[in-house]
């Protein structure tokens, strides 16, 4: 038996467990976070954080989380305002940090592969590619009839996932939209291929960016908006568009914290 310590960190109503060392193999990182989700059903997603050597994330699934990244520039600066680059899963350096209003932010890591960002898949449905994550966006009018049931929207999200061929991705989030006392709102479903987990999670940053770059190519311009997640919190999603190309997408909102460290035997 070994002890596992970790914090839980909430963003925006995400709940995500901080394992507080780095280095462990794949198989050690599922078993892990298996252990830290059955014992507690509210943590969402795993990530492993080491104070004392460079800012670094890495996700139990390998996956880029915008919501653990901008939760993991909180804790290496241990809540306060400041700035840093972050490296997350070994490949990703990402500009992060804490606002002087307290906001944790980041940059999401834009797709730079040789498939296309953006794609209309039917009428109503959308595809966004990013670095890590692969994000299907359904309007409100399309996504309607799926949020009549939501019980059985995880399946129905994992059937859109097949139908699109994208079970080779890292991950893959299917966000349907409803309209929510005058906000744009996201039900996120999210899927994460190594270590198999489907959430309905309670917030999704890259989720969020998913749906800010979708509405920054069908107006053709720039976006600043506010999304709630299904939490009622709200994620700030930033968009900047030069001509056909979206150049950077910024996340943020608040964080929660009470800085307790568990235990855990694994």
């Amino acid at each position: 038996m070994k002890k596992i310590q970790y914090i839980t960190y909430i963003p925006a109503g995400n709940d995500t467990a901080f394992v507080l060392k780095r280095g462990y193999t794949q198989e050690q990182k599922k078993k892990i976070n298996d252990a830290i989700m059955k014992e507690e059903s509210n943590i969402e997603q795993v990530g492993f954080v080491e104070l004392g050597k460079e800012p670094e994330l890495e996700m139990a699934g390998g996956e880029f989380c915008g919501n653990a990244t901008r939760s993991a520039a909180h804790f290496y600066l241990g809540g306060k305002s400041g700035n840093l680059t972050l490296k997350v899963n070994g490949k990703d350096y990402i500009k992060a940090g804490v606002n002087e209003n307290g906001d944790a932010y980041c940059e999401i890591p834009l797709y730079k592969g040789t498939n296309k960002m953006f794609e209309i898949k039917e009428e109503g449905i959308y595809q966004v590619r990013m670095q890590g994550m692969v994000t299907i966006v359904i309007e409100e009018n399309k996504g309607k009839p799926y949020l009549e049931n939501k019980n059985a929207i995880r399946d129905e999200a994992k059937k859109l996932i097949e139908n699109y061929q994208l079970t080779n991705e890292e991950a893959v989030g299917v966000m349907f939209l409803e309209k929510e006392d005058n906000m744009l709102k996201i039900n996120p479903i999210v899927w994460v291929n190594a270590i198999d987990t489907l959430f309905y999670e309670t917030a999704c940053g890259s989720g969020t960016t998913g749906v800010g770059i979708v509405k920054a190519m069908q107006e053709d311009c720039s976006q600043k908006l506010d999304i709630k997640q299904p939490s009622g919190e709200i994620i700030n999603i930033h968009i900047e568009k030069d001509g056909e190309q979206i150049r950077k997408a910024i996340i943020s909102g608040k964080i929660k914290t009470d800085g307790k460290v568990k235990e855990i035997d694994i």
